[in-house]
């Protein structure tokens, strides 16, 4: 199994800013770049959701992002369920409302990327993280009996306690070095 640890940032490139968001894939969030910029010129140009749009929102995504060889027939089906997602809101003139998570050391939680990730085979549905955890970022899913984290930007950053409580090891978080570039911005 390969892991890889996608962040999220805000890039700046000729076009203007792109935003990181969160899409899960195969169960697990990923951070993709640019994903609303590229899906709202899509909606644009007219082009409804269908499934041969699949490897056009695959390749323009990989301008921006890491996507493993073996994993694109996921990323390109969560990219398509992420466009048919987005179209139905704007067709109907629905804004995407977001909670405000506040922000850490002065820069809006959503970028700074620190929460837990769950290695779902290693994960034996005991809770104890959802128990221990008071924040609210776990949630229990019942079809798979396993533990899902439902509520990401709600993870306190530098916060990583819950996975030392994990028997299984099944709890990953990124380095704490990962904060360093988010101290120096302020």
């Amino acid at each position: 199994m390969i892991w890889v640890y996608i962040g999220i940032y805000i890039i700046n490139n000729e076009e203007g800013e792109m935003k990181s968001k969160l899409i899960s894939i195969e169960g697990k969030l990923i951070g993709i770049t640019g994903i609303d910029e590229i899906l709202a010129r899509l909606f644009k140009a007219g082009k409804k959701p269908a499934r041969e749009l699949e490897s056009r929102l695959l390749e323009e995504l990989k301008e921006y992002n890491y996507i493993p060889k073996a994993k694109e027939r996921s990323y390109a089906r969560a990219f398509l369920q992420e466009y048919e997602r987005f179209y139905k809101r704007n067709e109907l003139g629905v804004e995407e409302k977001l909670k405000d998570s506040g922000t850490w050391q002065g820069v809006p939680r959503e970028e700074v990327p620190w929460f837990p990730t769950i290695m779902e085979e290693l994960c034996d549905g005991c809770r104890i993280c959802l128990d221990f955890c008071s924040f609210g970022v776990y949630g229990y899913d019942k079809k798979t009996d396993k533990v899902k984290v439902a509520n990401p930007y709600y993870c306190q950053v530098g916060c990583s306690i819950c996975a030392a409580k994990c028997k299984p090891k099944a709890i990953l978080f990124p380095p704490l070095r990962i904060l360093e570039s988010f101290r120096k911005r302020r």
